[in-house]
């Protein structure tokens, strides 16, 4: 335990830090991870149990699909620091002609296109958990019913915080039909995680209640 929580801080502590990166994007992919991780502990508290033989093959998926999730995440954690990089990168460029001007605003304009892609992943993944952790919540061994609860608002949170992120790169776009797009999928996602958080929470209070 001791070594994971020395990795978490060093990790609080970059993200703490003057450094650009890692910054809300990673926080929010590793929000995702953490509300993956949840459900999964719940998925494992259910399978293998008499008690919910029922359920079996529906758990040993659950795990499955979490922990393929867990590792996207991560991922995304490194490709949002990466992905920023870039837009840095194409902002520094030379811009003391026409013709550099022209070429730093097609390299800035082509790279907050990429930025926007890892968090909209993190959005699609973490909509994923959701849907996962709902199920979850009505379904999984009732004792960790909570931990289904804490997936679903971290998963929420992954979903609002990769939001901001996509938006934050959008409103620099120059093309309106592609900052279209990804605003109404922003406001789709967001649409889909409130709602999904909204029946996970429900279903856990049904469960406190016996």
């Amino acid at each position: 335990m001791a070594d994971e929580q020395r990795m978490i801080a060093g990790f609080l502590d970059a993200l703490a830090s003057e450094a650009p990166a890692p910054g809300g994007g990673a926080a929010a992919a590793l929000s995702g991870a953490l509300a993956a991780a949840c459900a999964e502990m719940v998925a494992r508290f259910t399978a293998g149990r008499p008690k919910f033989a029922a359920v079996e093959p529906i758990m040993q998926g659950a795990i499955a699909d979490l922990e393929a999730a867990r590792h996207v995440l991560l991922a995304l954690m490194e490709a949002d620091a990466t992905a920023f990089a870039a837009v840095s990168a194409a902002y520094k460029l030379p811009k003391g002609s026409d013709e550099e001007r022209a070429a730093r605003e097609s390299a800035v304009q082509a790279a907050l296109r990429l930025a926007m892609e890892p968090p909209l992943e993190v959005m699609r993944c973490a909509c994923d958990v959701l849907t996962i952790a709902e199920m979850l919540a009505g379904a999984g061994n009732p004792t960790v019913a909570s931990d289904a609860a804490c997936a679903a608002l971290l998963g929420e949170a992954a979903v609002r915080a990769g939001a901001v992120n996509v938006l934050a790169n959008v409103s620099l776009l120059r093309d309106e039909a592609a900052a279209g797009e990804a605003r109404q999928a922003v406001a789709q996602l967001e649409e889909r995680a409130g709602a999904l958080r909204e029946r996970t929470m429900a279903a856990f209070h049904m469960r406190l209640r016996g």
